[in-house]
């Protein structure tokens, strides 16, 4: 060890490195400045390295608590984009999200909660997995395969277009909304969970006329066993309205809208 220390002493004596004395000595005010910049550099480096780490480490952050997340979009739906809230929240409370969304009946949050909606029914939609299925399925109220295919397509595209709710604002004059259902002669007649008069006809019968805003389902189209397709009428005044094409998908016993398209808007 001894060994060691002289060797280390005649190295850096033979540096001939000035000693501290003569360093302070020589540095001017400038120099002294670019010293303590540096050394302050250093420490807030320091600083905000071992601050950043502690936040994202903290266990109350946002990103890091699905339960804190989910109850933030509660109060504001658009905190994220919905590719983000599904990627973060997962299927299942992404559902627990549409349920709440469509209980809430204030304006500002209708405004707020539309688009949003739509974008995260479409994006689970799109998703060929059990857990986005079920999901939607249960939000449709259509995941029990033992009711008949025509009484759950038709639900699905009520909620889908309407809400858990499936309620339509009365017109200006107080008149209440009417729900038609155009089907085929063979078709079962079911309860589809809407709020109003309820009406099932086949494909020509004629129609009673409706003062109220109406919705009119037209016979359900099957390209295949597992693909179907449905056009949707909603009429909120005489001339205010609109036009729906929906087609729908049956994956693992249920189904699913997988695409909307507006035919007509008035």
């Amino acid at each position: 060890m001894s060994d060691f220390l002289e060797l280390l002493q005649e190295w850096f004596g033979g540096l001939n490195l000035p000693s501290l004395e003569r360093i302070g000595e020589s540095m001017d005010p400038v120099a002294w400045t670019l010293v303590a910049l540096l050394t302050g550099g250093v420490l807030l480096g320091i600083f905000f390295s071992l601050s950043t780490r502690r936040a994202f480490l903290m266990p109350d952050d946002t990103e890091a608590t699905p339960n804190v997340l989910l109850a933030r979009l509660k109060q504001d739906p658009t905190r994220l984009s919905p590719v983000a809230i599904i990627s973060r929240l997962g299927a299942e409370a992404t559902l627990e999200l549409l349920e709440y969304g469509d209980q809430i009946q204030t304006k500002e949050w209708r405004y707020q909660w539309s688009g949003v909606r739509e974008e995260l029914l479409r994006l689970l939609g799109q998703q060929n997995a059990f857990g986005p299925t079920y999901a939607l399925a249960r939000y449709y109220g259509s995941a029990d395969p033992q009711e008949p295919d025509t009484i759950r397509i038709r639900r699905t595209v009520l909620v889908h277009k309407l809400g858990q709710r499936r309620y339509l604002e009365p017109n200006a004059d107080g008149q209440s909304a009417h729900l038609r259902i155009r089907g085929h002669s063979a078709e079962v007649e079911g309860d589809l969970g809407f709020e109003g008069e309820t009406l099932w006809l086949t494909a020509d019968e004629p129609a009673p006329p409706t003062e109220g805003p109406l919705i009119e389902m037209e016979p359900i189209e099957f390209s295949t066993l597992n693909d179907a397709e449905l056009r949707l009428h909603i009429r909120r005044t005489p001339m205010v309205g609109g036009g729906f094409k929906l087609d729908l998908q049956k994956r693992r016993k249920m189904w699913v809208v997988v695409d909307e398209q507006v035919e007509w808007v008035s």
